[in-house]
């Protein structure tokens, strides 16, 4: 598939009522702070719909921040989007390697698991976390199936 570029308002993203990630408080400061120093630096995933599938926090933001259009790049998943920073080089400025930080520091401070919302998705969450880690992140809401009691010897 050749891939089609558009351009539409932000408001026109919907979001998804259903992200597993809570977000913190100090990531919306780490990502609002990086959009106004560094600007957009990373894109997210749409549906057919305009509905966001990954980056909810990024278009929450860049909302905030008084983004009002995004450049959609249709794809079919076969060919890897990049967005390029034709005022920036790595080698030459110092925002590039910041916004590289940036980039990275805001996705490990800005994601917080809702187990609630984990734990009611139609999803095999044990693709994605091991049995421990499962226990660990879901505790209270895990469904019977995974939160069956160890049996017991008398």
């Amino acid at each position: 598939m050749k891939p089609k570029i558009r351009l539409v308002p932000i408001t026109q993203l919907v979001l998804d009522e259903q992200n597993a990630n809570k977000g913190t408080k100090r990531g919306r400061e780490l990502l609002g702070v990086s959009l106004e120093r560094y600007g957009a630096g990373r894109s997210v995933v749409l549906d057919r719909r305009d509905r966001v599938i990954a980056g909810n926090k990024i278009v929450e933001a860049a909302r905030a921040a008084g983004m009002k259009s995004v450049a959609v790049i249709e794809s079919d998943g076969s060919s890897l989007v990049a967005v390029q920073r034709g005022d920036l080089d790595l080698k030459r400025d110092k925002k590039a390697r910041e916004l590289a930080i940036a980039d990275n520091r805001v996705s490990e401070i800005d994601l917080e698991w809702n187990p609630e919302v984990l734990a009611s998705l139609d999803v095999d969450l044990s693709q994605f976390w091991n049995e421990s880690e499962l226990s660990s992140l879901l505790k209270d809401f895990r469904s019977s199936e995974l939160a069956a009691p160890e049996p017991k010897i008398d």
